[in-house]
């Protein structure tokens, strides 16, 4: 098996392709301030891998996330991160300590 390396990239200003109306940025306010660290990316990178090569399943929690950058992976296209999908995958990290 060839060892596949793909970074994501996590600039919301440029993933996030839907329009974020003024009241989800007041009510999620807090995510959406904080730039996403290594550690995040590092995690969904791994989450990513494990559901592509080793077929696990993703947490509950950041499921529908990590299957939606899988799905593009895997089909050739670029990486796109849904704005819901950054809101449930920095509130999975924030649970898991991971600032």
């Amino acid at each position: 098996m060839a060892f596949m390396n793909v970074r994501l990239k996590f600039d919301p200003g440029v993933v996030m392709y839907l329009v974020i109306i003024d009241r989800m940025i007041a009510v999620h306010k807090d995510v959406m301030m904080v730039r996403p660290t290594e550690k995040f990316q590092d995690m969904v990178y791994k989450e990513v891998m494990n559901h592509v090569i080793g077929g696990q399943e993703p947490p509950e929690q950041i499921r529908t996330a990590i299957l939606n950058l899988a799905d593009d992976m895997m089909a050739g296209r670029d990486v796109t991160m849904r704005a819901g999908d950054y809101i449930a995958l920095m509130n999975f990290a924030r649970e898991q300590g991971m600032r």
